[in-house]
This record gives structure tokens, C-alpha cells and sequence, in this order.
């Protein structure tokens, strides 16, 4: 009877229920130390200098966290700090003083920074290079006329500038061409800052285009003709109905973009006799000179290849004969477009072996010369090859 009772009570008392499972406390710890660190907000004033290592104990009162100062801080804070957190507290006295700080669990360690040293690689090659397109004229000795056009290019001197300029005054760093290597001794947010700026270099100086460059020659079929008549040329090249466009008004155009060459070169033979004098392919980096020379011209380009496929090319031609003309211009092209450049009039001397004589009778062969105007026209086509993403 007795064991049948204590059954019976034990089955008609409530039941306790199960303990919940514990959540580990080092999550607990975690939430509590991001809550005292980044989100509990207060306001400090001080008008009088306070030393740091007291104020440092007064940042962390009431909160979890503890704080461990390197013995050998000093200095003192005066200023007002509204609505921060501990975090950025930390970060406005520490700074200044050129302090850092560091979590260790529920201890904040503050010590005085210490500057690092990082090797960045320069895969540049090591030369300083110089482009220059000179000419005389009539002839004559080189100092009776001069036109001289220069581009000098050193990337070392240009990434030398460019880091010390992200360097605190403190900082040194070395330059070694030879091994292509970047030595900089500073502290760890400039470093990054230095390692930023050489990958955003990098990416662009290592762009690369591809210019194919035709120089050719147009003989007027029309020997009273000026030069090729251009606004008729740009107006078929894009369909357009040319009848209404007056002669009179009808201008040498410079900087024309096409996308097809062949019809170009077709539209240049209704107006005469079309010879090509060079016909070179020019492989360059960005913002680096190439050099082309032929008999009668020479020119200096320089691509600079943009990040939207964009190509800015700057070109210096030079007319050598009947005397020196230089031209300098930039221009815009698409990757693969092609920019036309004319304007460029000479006289060709052509000599041809005639027989000569009079109407009364023959007098045997001779050399007749003529003077034949024609027009210098650049094609500069431009695909860009390395560097840029597709779009």
C-alpha cells in the first residue's frame, strides 16, 4: 500500500520541466564585448590637459572591458569627444600620440605603434625613354630650320614621387631598378596605401595597343584640284547624299573616324591615284612613344588607353619636303576604330625617259621632270590587346 501512494503521488505532482541547454559563454562574452566596444555611445569634455592613462581607465568604466596601457605612455588629451563609441575613442586619442590599440578577449592593449617594413615589385623595366622626331628644311644645314618633338617617359622617377607623397615624414623607403623591387619602411595603414597605388599603376601602365599605321599617297586625278575633297568622302562614308553640299564650301578635313578601311581607301581612288609609302605595326604600352619615319614624313604617336576601351592617341606628324610642317593633335578612338589625319601637300618629282624632238624631225630620248601634287594621309587603327577588361 504504501509503495502504491508514493506512486501515485509522485505521478499526480507536476512535472519540473527540462533545464534549457546553456549557451556557451564565450558567445556571451563576444556580444556583451561588441555591445561595451562599438555600440554604447557617451560624451567627454575637457578643458584642462588629462593624462591618458587616466583617461584610458575612464573609457572602459562600467563596461566589461578591461584596459592594459604600455607602461612607458605618456601624454595628455584636451578636447571634447560627442557620441562616440569606445572603438572610435580609442582611435581619436591614440592616433595622435602615435599609439595603437588591440582586443585580446575582454583586454584592450594599448602600445605605441610600430613602423613595418614591407617589398612591393616594380616589374618595369629599368630605362628612361626618350621619343624624338626632328627634321631640317629646304635641304639645306640642319641649323637653317628645326622641328623637334620629344616625349620622355621614366616610370621609376614617376612611382618615386608618387609613393613618397603617401608616406608619413618619418617614413624611408628604396628604390632598386635593377632588381625591380620597392622598399618602404612606414606604418601599416600607409603600406597599404602604398600597395593600393602600385596595383592601380600596374593596371594601367601595363595596358598594351596595337597600331597599325598606313601612310598613303592620293594623286588628284583632277591635276587643278587642291587635295582630296574630304566632306565628300566623310558624307559617303556615312550614306549621306553629297549633291547637296556646295563645292565652294567643301573643306581638307582632319580627324576623321572610320570603321572600314577598304571602303576608305575605295572612296580615295574616285578622286585619284592611291600609293602606299609605309605600311607599319606598332606594339606600345600606355602612355609610351612609338617613332615611324618614311621618305617624306615622320611621326611620333603615343597611345593612352583608358579603362572604358577608349584610346586617346597623341601624334606629332612631320612633313619633311618642300619644307618642314609639324602638327600637333590628340585625338579619341575606339578600340579597333580607325582615325584619319590629312592635310599634308606636297610636290612629287617624277622623271620619265621620253623621246623628244620637233615637228621638223627626232632628236632621240631624254629625262623629262614633272611636278606632281599630292596628299599625305595617316591611317591609325587601334586594338587594344592586354589590359582592360571586356566591356
Amino acid at each position: 500500500m504504501l509503495l502504491g501512494a508514493a506512486t501515485a503521488f509522485a505521478q499526480s505532482r507536476p512535472q519540473r520541466p527540462a533545464p534549457m541547454p546553456t549557451l556557451p559563454l564565450t558567445q556571451l562574452d563576444e556580444r556583451e564585448l561588441a555591445g561595451d566596444l562599438d555600440r554604447r555611445a557617451f560624451t567627454l569634455t575637457f578643458a584642462q590637459p588629462v593624462p591618458v592613462r587616466d583617461l584610458l581607465l575612464l573609457l572602459v568604466r562600467g563596461t566589461n572591458l578591461s584596459i592594459v596601457p604600455d607602461p612607458a605612455i605618456a601624454g595628455t588629451f584636451i578636447g571634447e569627444l560627442k557620441n562616440v563609441t569606445v572603438r572610435q575613442a580609442l582611435g581619436l586619442i591614440l592616433r595622435p600620440l602615435g599609439l595603437d590599440f588591440a582586443l585580446d578577449g575582454s583586454v584592450i592593449r594599448v602600445f605605441r605603434r610600430e613602423a613595418e617594413t614591407r617589398i612591393f615589385d616594380l616589374n618595369y623595366i629599368a630605362t628612361a625613354r626618350v621619343a624624338t622626331a626632328a627634321v631640317g628644311g629646304d635641304g639645306g644645314p640642319r641649323t637653317s630650320v628645326g622641328v623637334t618633338s620629344s616625349t620622355t617617359t621614366d616610370i621609376f622617377a614617376d612611382l618615386t614621387n608618387g609613393v613618397r607623397m603617401l608616406l608619413t615624414e618619418h617614413a624611408t623607403f628604396n628604390v632598386d631598378r635593377k632588381a625591380g623591387l620597392l622598399q618602404v619602411t612606414d606604418f601599416p595603414e600607409r603600406l597599404d596605401r602604398v600597395s593600393i597605388y602600385l596595383d592601380t599603376v600596374q593596371d594601367r601602365v601595363h595596358r598594351q595597343v596595337q597600331i597599325d599605321a598606313r601612310v598613303i599617297e592620293v594623286e588628284p586625278s583632277d591635276a587643278k584640284a587642291s587635295g582630296i575633297d574630304w566632306a565628300a568622302v566623310a558624307a559617303k562614308m556615312s550614306g549621306a547624299p553629297t549633291a547637296d553640299i556646295p563645292v565652294a564650301t567643301r573643306q581638307t578635313m582632319n580627324g576623321l573616324r572610320v570603321t572600314d578601311v577598304a571602303k576608305l581607301l575605295g572612296l580615295l581612288g574616285e578622286q585619284g591615284t592611291v600609293t602606299l609609302v609605309a605600311n607599319p605595326r606598332m606594339l606600345t604600352l600606355n602612355n609610351e612613344p612609338s617613332i615611324v619615319r618614311t621618305e617624306a614624313m615622320s611621326f611620333s604617336v603615343t597611345p593612352q588607353i583608358s579603362g572604358d576601351s577608349v584610346v586617346t592617341l597623341s601624334l606629332t606628324p612631320i612633313l619633311k619636303a618642300p619644307a618642314a610642317i609639324e602638327s600637333d593633335m590628340l585625338a579619341r578612338v575606339v578600340d579597333g576604330e580607325t582615325l584619319v589625319i590629312a592635310g599634308f601637300t606636297r610636290d612629287r618629282e617624277i622623271k620619265e625617259r621620253k623621246a623628244l624632238g620637233t615637228s621638223g624631225g627626232w632628236f632621240g630620248r631624254g629625262t623629262v621632270v614633272t611636278h606632281k601634287r599630292v596628299e599625305l594621309v595617316i591611317l591609325l587603327t587601334a586594338k587594344i590587346i592586354a589590359g582592360v577588361a571586356a566591356q
